[in-house]
This record gives C-alpha cells, structure tokens and sequence, in this order.
C-alpha cells in the first residue's frame, strides 16, 4: 500500500472527499501541526541516514513554533 499527499483547497475539500469515496479510497484529513510533525519525521530519518540535516530547516521549525534561536 502506497500513501499519497494531497493539497487541496478548502473549496474543493468535499469534492475530493466524495470522489475517494467512490473509488473506494481510504482518505484522512491532516492538520497543520500533523504534516509538520510528519515533516520533520521525515528530515530527521534523513539526516539519519546521511548525518547531514540542514541546519536552517530545523531552525525554521523551531521558529516557527515560537522557539528563539
């Protein structure tokens, strides 16, 4: 099983949702704070593999959520 992100304006939210629902597609809505955590998830399984993280990236975060750095 593969999964798949897909942005979609708040408008077209229902659409999306009716048309998953006829092709039988399992669909989740994502809060900010889900695809950011899900986000740096990612850039931390990254830097794992490569040891490099980019610096900016993890101070944008912080940033972000109110750290000063």
């Amino acid at each position: 099983m593969k999964t798949i992100i897909v942005n979609v304006p708040d408008k077209d939210e229902s659409v999306v949702a009716e048309l998953f629902k006829k092709l039988h597609l399992k669909s989740r809505v994502l809060t900010d704070e889900e695809l950011e955590d899900k986000l740096l998830a990612k850039w931390i399984k990254e830097g794992m593999k490569s040891e490099d993280v980019p610096l900016e990236n993890v101070y944008a975060y912080f940033r972000k959520h109110g750290v000063d750095c």
